[in-house]
């Protein structure tokens, strides 16, 4: 139960560095730049082998390989037995002890050959990509570095098939003299690669040509690759210490994490399970429940089993070392005077260290550093999108922000990046023992709806906050609250833009909702009059919330006179409201007739959320696009959803009205959690309202996103939303991304001097069940898993990748349930759990 103490250099960077440094905060997900060429690369980032003579066989194969000419396939052959010929050489030259480090490391059997082999595995990619979110699509790189060669089989011209991406130890991807781009697809297998394996911290790729060859290195600071090296004949050192160190990496380079590995399963065709480590004991029966991006967090969240059985949350991130946000001191501010039901809780946290040394990644220099950090997590819950009634879904919402605003008023932290990932429904609690619940634990609306208090150790509500990663403590100096944090879909407009908002329609104002009959009743019996008229506006008055705006005319604002941007309350709640949105637009009544395309309505909301992206530097209000749909009409709204769910459009609307309005120019004395408590009271009054007749959903379908226009060839194809992009579990974020187009949830780094963001995003990968991670139920049953995928894509599985970044062309998300996905590192690995 200890908590990490902070390495020195971390405390030296917070105390020196906070508020001076843009640099310094919320570190994004870095893509990686395939521009990044070390001169010095083999001797900072390969070790050499002690002794190394090309034998006169190699050097006829490199012969081989320099004379191919166009066709690329011409190079197998003597590519893979040059490589495996000289991989077996290296590996007679290492000590026997280092020799056995190795074959056990790899379960390498006593009397089978302990070198890796390169095998030709260019007509497939490999298998069992974790929990089932590789898309058709696939990856092929054209050689795998394996152990245990004899364990698969290859067709009569010597191409392997089926070869599982955990028994993957090196790629290599050739390229024929005319063409291009072997590079860039190198980089989107090591990216793919990352996400497969949480026990390799850094992987290296191999890119040949008949004129010349290159190495990268990849690991969660992004990708550094050698000089293009022409073949010579008296000089393969580069290529030596390239597979050399593979079985002794230089210092520092971690290739492996033996805390985490894999457990095959009966067969090939089966995937494996994940053993981990975490405070000397080892879980098992790991399964995935998120991957994130590979360069910067790589977030990777599995569900694993104790020796007796019972279930806990490991969420493994790479942070950086001048990160000022820790979610572990974070949650251990949030339960210090004992649990806050509703809040994640923390079993352990550590940072993660193999042979005694901890896991640190600087592949693109000292600056960049990120250390491997653990987490177990006791609880884990569900997300929206698996609602089994459009009740449920409101009720998590409304504790989703009664928890919240009570960690904001009692602990003064602020979370910052609401989604659709970071609270959950249908919580699953850890058994705990010894620890006791706080006074503080908020009311919940089973409470209010029953007309009494529980106990507070009885009183758990029916949501799970998690992802702390980016919360802030509000009364903490240093800058946090300047910073642009969120997920794209999810993040308030404001945040997003980095300045406030001068709209319209951002300067009316809709007084506090009044609540009527039963719930106001129900209402004062939980709450007591004294908070309900707290927070109501005298009749008459011109105050709205307790405060107005300054003008009404956009045109009267001098920008000169704005307040600078600061993360208010408010804006966590407007990530709620958009949440709300994604997710009630998103589920299926089972009483409703399926669609197979979305309305033109619906469809052109979709097209906004998927698309929207955290703008550079000086955005203004244009580049906003989301306020049509925040400031639609009445009208609008009831055309976006279907006959039985026309008072969710109604209250979609209301909330809409207080939402929009940018709180930061008001005048007078707004509450901090004002805003809460107008969202609150309309969800309280549909839920009274609707007791007796909850809209039953059906969490095994989504409804569609996109509209009739959309064709794959000849033939209109649905396309669904996809819990592929909600991911999230106990403890982090992850971002939807978009229909395919390649701009959804783009991130724009904005990395200058002058800008001011350091906006997280996260996204990528999975379904979502427990710990906020995909539903294995879900992940089975989806019916058009693999038929709505959102563009059409080609059948030859070696794509022609494009000249954008390396990630962005290849990397596809499987729609679990048939919804857009984004093009390649177009998520963002915000953090999840």
């Amino acid at each position: 139960m200890s908590t990490m103490s902070s390495p020195l250099e971390e405390v030296e960077a917070n105390h020196e560095g906070c508020g001076q440094s843009e640099s310094i905060g919320s570190y994004d997900p870095l893509e990686a730049n395939t521009e990044d060429v070390d001169e010095d690369f083999l001797a900072n980032h390969l070790r050499s082998p002690p002794t190394f003579h090309a034998t006169e066989e190699m050097l006829e194969k490199v012969e081989r390989i320099q004379n191919i000419g166009t066709t690329e396939k011409n190079m197998y052959q003597s590519l893979a037995s040059l490589l495996t010929t000289m991989s077996e050489a290296l590996y007679e030259t290492l000590t026997v002890d280092m020799q056995e480090k190795l074959r056990q490391r790899h379960r390498v059997p006593a009397g089978e050959p302990g070198h890796m082999t390169f095998i030709n595995h260019s007509s497939s990619a490999p298998c069992h990509f974790p929990a089932d979110i590789l898309c058709d699509a696939e990856d092929a790189p054209d050689f795998l570095g394996v152990y245990n060669v004899g364990d698969f089989l290859a067709d009569a011209d010597d191409v392997y098939k089926g070869v599982p991406h955990h028994r993957v130890e090196a790629i290599v991807e050739a390229k024929p003299i005319a063409k291009s781009g072997g590079r860039r697809q190198a980089t989107t297998y090591a990216y793919r690669h990352h996400q497969a394996r949480p026990d390799h911290p850094a992987f290296y790729c191999l890119v040949v040509k008949p004129d010349w060859y290159q190495v990268l290195l990849s690991d969660p600071t992004g990708v550094v690759a050698s000089a293009e090296t022409p073949w010579d004949h008296d000089d393969l050192r580069l290529l030596a210490a390239y597979i050399y160190s593979h079985y002794d990496p230089p210092r520092d380079h971690f290739l492996w994490d033996d805390t985490i590995g894999w457990i095959h399963g009966e067969s090939l065709a089966d995937p494996p399970t994940w053993k981990v480590k975490v405070q000397g004991q080892w879980y098992t029966q790991g399964r995935f429940v998120f991957v994130g991006e590979p360069w910067g967090r790589r977030t990777t969240i599995l569900r694993v089993s104790d020796d007796d059985g019972g279930e806990i949350v490991i969420k493994e991130v790479y942070r950086h070392h001048q990160r000022r946000c820790k979610e572990e001191e974070i949650l251990a501010h949030v339960h210090g005077d004992g649990d806050v039901l509703g809040v994640v809780r923390l079993k352990g946290a550590e940072h993660v260290t193999t042979n005694n040394e901890t896991i640190k990644c600087a592949a693109r220099g000292e600056e960049t550093v990120r250390t491997k950090e653990r987490f177990a997590l006791f609880d884990s819950g569900s997300c929206l999108l698996d609602a089994k009634t459009v009740n449920d879904l409101l009720e998590a919402v409304y504790d989703a922000l009664e928890v919240h605003r009570t960690v904001l008023l009692e602990r003064k932290v602020l979370h910052r990046d609401m989604s659709l990932y970071n609270f959950l429904m249908y919580p699953k609690w850890g058994g705990v023992s010894g620890r006791p619940v706080s006074e503080k634990t908020p009311v919940s609306i089973r409470d209010v709806l029953r007309g009494s208090k529980r106990p507070a150790e009885e009183r758990f509500p029916a949501c799970l906050l998690i992802d702390f990663d980016n919360a802030a403590r509000v009364q903490v100096t240093g800058g946090e609250l300047k910073e642009r944090t969120g997920t794209p879909i999810f993040i308030a407009r404001s945040v997003s833009l980095g300045r406030v908002i001068t709209a319209t329609d951002s300067l009316r104002g809709t007084p506090m909702p009044r609540l009527t009959d039963d719930a106001l009743n129900l209402y004062i019996a939980v709450h007591g009059q004294e908070r309900y008229d707290r927070y109501n506006d005298q009749p008459g008055a011109p105050e709205c919330h307790g405060g107005r705006p300054p003008t009404e005319n956009p045109d009267d604002i001098d920008d000169a006179k704005l307040p600078a941007f600061v993360h208010r309350p408010e804006h966590d709640v407007e990530s709620v409201y958009w949440t709300m949105v994604y997710a009630l637009l998103g589920v299926q009544p089972v009483a409703s007739p399926r669609e197979d395309y979305a309305s033109h309505a619906c469809a052109d909301v979709w097209k906004i959320l998927l698309s929207h992206d955290i703008p550079d530097d000086e955005p203004d209000d244009a580049e906003e696009t989301r306020g049509v749909i925040i400031n639609a009409r009445k009208s609008k709204w009831l055309r976006l959803f279907c006959r039985d769910m026309q008072d969710v459009a109604v209250l979609m609307w209301r909330i809409s009205q207080h939402v929009r309005s940018e709180y930061a120019l008001w005048e007078g004395r707004l509450k901090r959690d004002h805003l809460h408590e107008a969202v609150q009271r309309l969800i309280l009054q549909y839920l009274v309202d609707h007791r007796d007749n909850p809209i039953e959903l059906d969490p095994e379908h989504l409804r569609p996103t996109d509209p009739r226009s959309t064709n794959r060839g000849d033939i209109p194809t649905p396309s669904q939303l996809s819990r592929t992009q909600a991911n999230s579990v106990s403890g982090h974020t992850a971002g939807p991304e978009g229909s395919g187009r390649g701009s959804t949830a783009t991130r724009k780094r904005g990395r200058d001097k002058d800008s001011r963001h350091t906006a997280n995003r996260k996204v990528s990968a999975m379904n979502t069940t427990a710990l906020g991670g995909p539903s294995q139920q879900s992940v089975q049953s989806r019916e058009q898993a693999t038929a709505n995928q959102p563009v059409p894509m080609a059948a030859n599985l070696k794509r022609k990748l494009s000249d954008t970044k390396p990630s962005r062309s290849s990397k596809r998300l499987k729609t679990l349930s048939g919804a857009p996905v984004p093009p390649a590192g177009q998520g963002s690995d915000h953090d999840y759990l």
